[in-house]
């Protein structure tokens, strides 16, 4: 066996672009060889926001064919890697969460790797495209923030619309998907899939009135439950997590404001600390009146890793993520403060949380092997950096891969070359495998130097390892969000 070695577009109007570049001119393949001609210059204007600069910025759509690897991938390392984010088409965006939904996928067939695409989601508003007067329906939005294999479909998600459908074998857009007309609310960009039952949930929270609306779809696909759980206020709740019985909702201080929605905000939440800050506990087919809220110190949580029981005590429900102790103070594009891994662990019967800080460095883009959702687990994966932010207030870029040890209590890093920026690391379960742990690690790189990306393979039994394999890409993959993998025959 081989070693393995984001009115609003958070809620629903225009947008931002970042995709990839065309096929390069005498190269059939789209893959550079040693006389390629070198990419357009790295974009980085200085008149123009963060989120619009270096490989933040916007790319158009490509593909290539035959891709080059450096190094081997594994055989049994076969399905196709999609990653989502935002990429404004042709127009400026007002913010790095407010752009049109570009997916980048990399088909990996036993060995190789037959082909990649960048595509945009095909919506009503992409390149700034508007429809009627009002305020964005259902529909209206860019799908730029997640991605999500399920039942045999692709979804592009985003919390403020229904998910767009997209084809697997090209990349091209479907359209909207309503689970046969039963949905009638967004639907979250971070959906839980059951690894066992089947079952997938996921929430929407209102604008106009402050409510969460829960939904669960059973091992069918069919929407099957819809709960409407009312909120003190309009708030933006990006993520929540599921047990094996329960549903874990966060009811944190960012909230809408209607006033800044007026006059033109991109994204009009405030940081309102005095409106204090609970968690909410619910059986997973449960009702509003069964919820059960327990506060806590006012902070934000973009994601989370898990949630499970506590094996020792019903009544304690643990939930870890990456905690914010205050976010956006001096405004939607700032990102000032940073989030640290921590664990809340949620005793139902004594109405308390206690918090455990699982490590002091700035961490995003949290995820764990999608078998262990909702049960107890090991391993956690992130990604952080050591690099300064190119301007205050921008988010910096990351070039390290994490691997926490939950268990033993220790960390391992995987550190990228000088020059290299990193996105999501995404794992994926070696099909042979036994271990929680045995499979790899998929993250598209960025190359300063060359001014190209690549798709990098990590063994997550060996983070700090030499990489796996890459596939050379022709151009630029931009910093994006999330990414899913769909195993051959999904």
């Amino acid at each position: 066996m081989l070693s393995r070695r984001h009115f609003l577009h958070f809620t629903g109007l225009g947008g931002l672009s970042l995709a990839g570049l065309p096929l390069i001119p005498g190269c059939p393949t789209g893959v550079p060889g040693p006389s390629a001609p070198s990419p357009d210059p790295l974009p980085d204007d200085p008149s123009k926001p963060w989120w619009l600069r270096k490989n933040f910025a916007p790319v158009d759509e490509s593909e290539a064919r035959d891709l080059a690897i450096v190094g081997a991938l594994p055989p049994t390392l076969s399905g196709l890697y999609l990653r989502n984010g935002p990429n404004p088409k042709g127009v400026d965006s007002p913010h790095w969460f407010v752009g049109d939904g570009m997916v980048h996928g990399i088909l990996l067939d036993r060995g190789k790797a037959p082909w990649y695409r960048a595509r945009f989601v095909q919506t009503p508003v992409l390149g700034g495209a508007r429809r009627g007067e009002g305020p964005p329906g259902l529909t209206e939005h860019q799908a730029s923030t997640g991605i999500l294999g399920y039942q045999g479909r692709v979804f592009c998600v985003q919390e403020v619309g229904l998910p767009y459908e997209m084809k697997k074998d090209d990349l091209s857009t479907i359209g909207p998907y309503d689970f046969s007309g039963k949905l009638k609310t967004a639907m979250t960009a971070h959906p839980k899939l059951d690894p066992v039952t089947g079952e997938l949930m996921f929430f929407a929270y209102g604008l106009s009135e402050p409510i969460i609306t829960y939904h669960r779809c059973d091992a069918n696909g069919a929407l099957v439950q819809t709960e409407t759980i009312p909120v003190p206020n309009a708030l933006m709740m990006h993520d929540f997590q599921v047990t094996e019985t329960r549903v874990v909702f966060m009811d944190l201080p960012m909230l809408f404001d209607l006033d800044r929605a007026i006059a033109g905000d991109p994204l009009p939440y405030v940081w309102r600390p005095e409106s204090g800050a609970r968690l909410g506990v619910m059986p997973r087919a449960g009702t509003a009146a069964d919820v059960k809220w327990v506060e806590v110190d006012p902070c934000f949580v973009f994601h989370t890793w898990n949630a499970w029981d506590d094996p020792a005590d019903p009544d304690v429900v643990h939930l870890e993520g990456v905690r914010f102790p205050s976010l956006w103070e001096k405004g939607s594009s700032d990102f000032n403060t940073s989030g640290t891994p921590h664990r809340f662990s949620i005793d139902l019967a004594r109405a308390k949380v206690s918090l455990t800080k699982l490590d002091d460095r700035f961490v995003e883009f949290p995820r764990i092997n999608p078998a262990r959702q909702g049960r107890g687990y090991r391993y956690g994966y992130g990604v952080t950096t050591t690099l300064e932010p190119s301007e205050p207030g921008a988010t910096p870029a990351l070039n390290q891969i994490l691997k926490y040890d939950w268990v033993a209590g220790n960390t391992v890093v995987h550190a990228l070359p000088a020059d290299q920026e990193a996105g999501e690391a995404l794992f994926v379960q070696d099909p042979q495998g036994t271990a929680e742990d045995d499979g790899w690690l998929l993250a598209y790189v960025f190359s300063r130097a060359t001014r190209r990306s690549h798709l990098l393979v990590l063994d997550a039994t060996d983070v700090a390892g030499g990489p796996v394999a890459k596939v050379e890409l022709p151009g630029r993959v931009p910093h994006g969000f999330h990414g899913d993998f769909l195993p051959t025959g999904a």
